[in-house]
């Protein structure tokens, strides 16, 4: 069966699904994004996601196309029209056609819809757990963008392919006050005398959906946790890190360039716990 992109209330072949050259999701990057999974068709906290993008773009004064009523039935219908149960889910807001004035956005934005199989990370990185290496690029915590799932996503492609070449999974970012942010593509957490430390919003990251299941479901554990602005050096100390996604769930961080994190690399308890325990969610 061919693939089906849904592209503002109409399903189209890949081909067939095409928007303005003036578009200015593609000429500035004004547009947001966000990515989700399915689970043999449970699509997993998507109101959340879709909530998220309303909010942001309520923020950057990008006109919704749909209720987020229509736009939830509107993920499920792609799933179904596609064939699809275990999937990637993509929902894209891009901001319409440019207006010539950089101050005036379109009143008519793009909404799309993508969904593939999903394709699996190898289960030995969620055995063994995965290393990540810091990024020479810095947040600056005062900037909104970091805030928002926006479409100018450049800084983290370039973040993501410095690691990669380095034989890295993933890349971490320091903000430029030089406390703890995020991975490029991940929200981070670390364990330190058996309490869950995250960094703050205020550090300049994303308000991930996965770090707010995992926030919640320390809460519903009673494992103590905390939401602050993180020092380098604790990370390196720490007994257990992961790392948070939609698509990847918990990952078990075990390595940082050559420095090992806990005891000998190993996953720890905790993390197991939160992995065994964010898995039930996703069956619901």
């Amino acid at each position: 069966m061919k693939q089906k992109i849904f592209v503002n209330g109409t399903f189209l072949s890949p081909s067939e699904a095409k928007i303005s050259t003036l578009e200015t999701g593609f000429l500035f990057g004004y547009g947001l994004f966000e990515t989700m999974r399915s689970y043999e068709g449970f699509i997993f906290k998507l109101s959340e996601h879709i909530e998220r993008l309303t909010l942001s773009a309520q923020f950057f004064k990008i006109p919704l196309p749909f209720s987020k009523k229509d736009i939830a039935k509107m993920v499920q219908k792609t799933l179904i029209v596609n064939n699809l149960n275990n999937a990637y889910i993509k929902i894209i807001l891009s901001g319409g056609e440019y207006t010539g004035e950089l101050s005036k956005p379109s009143q008519k934005s793009n909404l799309i819809i993508i969904a593939k199989p999903f394709t699996s990370y190898p289960d030995i990185y969620y055995t063994q757990g995965v290393s990540a290496t810091f990024s020479t690029i810095r947040r600056n915590p005062s900037s909104p963008i970091y805030t928002h799932k926006t479409l100018n996503f450049l800084e983290n492609l370039l973040a993501k392919r410095e690691a990669e070449e380095k034989k890295f999974q993933e890349a971490l970012f320091l903000n430029t006050k030089g406390y703890l942010a995020e991975g490029c593509t991940t929200n981070i957490f670390l364990i330190k005398k058996e309490k869950v430390i995250t960094p703050s919003l205020d550090s300049g990251i994303l308000p991930g959906i996965t770090r707010e299941v995992v926030l919640n479901l320390c809460r519903l554990l009673g494992l103590s946790h905390e939401e602050r602005k993180v020092k380098l050096e604790e990370l390196y100390k720490a007994e257990e890190a992961f790392l948070t996604n939609s698509l990847r769930e918990i990952l078990p961080l075990t390595r940082i360039d050559s420095h090992i994190i806990g005891r000998k690399g190993k996953v720890g308890e905790i993390t197991r716990t939160l992995m065994e325990e964010y898995k039930k969610l996703t069956k619901s």
